[in-house]
């Protein structure tokens, strides 16, 4: 199933597959779209997060939000993300992937 985006020309790429919502940011250096959202709506309570990509350090950032309620005549809804984890582009490649393949074996 394919989701279409909110604007036009091929700015990003969202589908289900196999119980998977696979989000691709389109150049998002020349793009709006920058950074992907992600929330939980269950019976379980979870922080949103916010996923982005670092060019300059070459990775993954996630970030996670510290301010949950404003006031009620509040224009804008700061709710100071900060990063809580950084992914590095190739973190599983060569080296690391054997090393966690004969570690995992073991």
């Amino acid at each position: 199933m394919k989701i279409n985006g909110t604007y036009p020309g091929r700015q990003n790429n969202t589908f289900i597959r196999n119980n998977v919502l696979s989000v691709e940011l389109y150049y998002p250096r020349n793009s709006p779209v920058k950074i992907v959202e992600i929330g939980l709506t269950d019976v379980r309570a979870a922080d949103s997060i916010r996923v982005k990509y670092d060019f300059e350090r070459d990775g993954w950032v996630i970030e996670q939000a510290s301010i949950f309620e404003w006031e009620g005549d509040d224009d804008e809804l700061e709710a100071d993300w900060q990063e809580v984890a950084f992914v590095e582009a190739w973190g599983r490649s060569g080296v690391k992937l054997a090393s966690y393949h004969r570690h995992r074996d073991s």
